[in-house]
């Protein structure tokens, strides 16, 4: 069994936890959270479907460190397997060139427009121009990084030179990692960015404003079902975004499980996937929207594979917490939790057959994982002189972001995480 814990719109605020309006709230989380440890065992992952911040800065983003990591202290959860994806809070929309910004967005949330065709001509044509786009995402995107959640393509945008050029192969838009395996299927996390085009005048819950816009780069990754458990994570849902149909469609050919924040009430359905809204933990209150019936909850996600008649099935049970305001304590939402379950295809490679001569990596010890030394290393002060032991070349006409991103994927690439997992032992 894998257990997920679901966190979303949190709008973390810089402030002292005496003023904070939602501290309380916190340590009910916190308390309930210990109880289900001991009733039920350790939580695996935590999913932070957006919004973790209020502003987007980084006073905030510390603030929100510093809560993760007591929550993984909580749930038994390794806090290098948090991971996390922007919402429209996250990014600071005082982020100088914002006009620029403002009619790029104009044309890419135009319904009537031709807007993947825009967004890869910008791309390609004026690189200087497209990264204006990805600038307010900067203390996200330092938050992300020391959180081992980056997306490759904000990277670049934000942590490269300026004459840096988009390669198709390495700059995704989009972020994906193998959260563990159940049974024989790997189970895949793809985390994607639509808060891209969000402004002071996004559609609301009223459909006034301009719908958002995932650019097909971020959302047609050839995620393929076939022996494998694949989850989708972003912060808007589809009715959100300009070509909702078409991306909705996508989306259910490639992944089981879809989890989105932003709506602030929790919601989950089925059709050919299982579609999961996870509400707002510390929703917060708009003077202008009027919307009513939100509340705080936070979602647990236990996945099991079973097999019935010759055939394997995936058994999702979705709990819904919610807050009451009167006891100060998390109840469980009945209406909202409720179990799933989809059919799982296996996949066999007829082609595939075991070498005995080939020769292994070094294995890393039990418990640890490609992410938890990536972490690891990324919280070292100095970790120039790993790297240099480790014969990389540190560039200096790039951010440290950028090189210490790129000696993690070369370590990736050449299979010694092992030999980095000593090496920061050793420092």
């Amino acid at each position: 069994m894998l257990r997920l814990l679901l966190l979303s719109d949190i709008h973390f605020l810089s402030l002292y936890e005496e003023m904070d309006p939602h501290a309380t709230l916190r340590g009910a989380l916190e308390k309930d959270l210990s109880d289900y440890r001991k009733a039920y065992g350790k939580i695996d992952h935590i999913l932070v479907c957006g919004d973790i911040a209020y502003k987007g800065i980084k006073e905030e983003y510390d603030k929100a460190h510093v809560f993760f990591e007591h929550i993984c202290d909580i749930v038994g959860c390794q806090p290098e397997e948090i991971y996390i994806v922007p919402g429209n809070h996250d990014k600071n929309f005082n982020t100088p060139k914002a006009e620029i910004r403002h009619l790029i967005h104009a044309g890419l949330s135009n319904e009537k427009a031709e807007y993947d065709k825009l967004f890869t001509e910008l791309l390609h044509n004026n690189f200087t121009h497209f990264r204006i786009l990805y600038q307010p995402f900067k203390d996200y995107q330092d938050f992300a990084v020391r959180m081992v959640s980056c997306e490759p393509l904000m990277t670049k945008c934000l942590d490269e030179a300026e004459n840096a050029q988009y390669d198709n192969e390495k700059d995704k838009a989009y972020m994906m990692t193998q959260l563990g395996t159940i049974g024989s299927y790997p189970v895949m996390l793809y985390a994607m960015n639509t808060a891209l085009c969000c402004d002071w005048d996004d559609v609301n819950d009223f459909e006034k404003g301009h719908k958002l816009f995932l650019p097909k780069l971020s959302y047609n990754t050839k995620a393929n079902k076939d022996g494998c458990i694949n989850i989708a994570m972003m912060h808007h849902p589809s009715s959100r975004l300009v070509n909702e149909e078409n991306i909705a469609a996508s989306f259910n050919k490639q992944f089981q499980i879809q989890i989105f924040g932003h709506l602030h009430q929790p919601a989950s359905y089925v059709n050919e996937a299982v579609h999961i809204h996870s509400g707002a933990l510390q929703p917060q209150e708009d003077q202008e929207d009027k919307s009513e019936g939100y509340f705080s909850v936070y979602n647990i996600l236990e996945l099991e594979v079973t097999s019935k008649n010759g055939e394997d099935e995936l058994n999702i049970q979705l709990k819904v917490e919610q807050y009451d305001n009167d006891s100060n304590e998390f109840v469980e939402n009945g209406e909202e939790s409720r179990n799933f379950v989809l059919p799982l295809k296996k996949h066999k490679n007829r082609w595939i057959k075991e070498n005995p001569h080939q020769i292994q990596p070094k294995a890393l010890p039990e418990g640890v994982t490609d992410r938890t030394v990536k972490y690891k290393f990324l919280q070292l002060t100095n970790p120039r002189s790993i790297m240099r032991r480790m014969r990389y070349s540190y560039d200096e006409n790039k951010s440290h972001n950028r090189n210490c991103v790129d000696f993690l994927n070369t370590i990736q690439s050449e299979q010694r995480f092992a030999e980095l997992w000593d090496a920061i032992n050793q420092e």
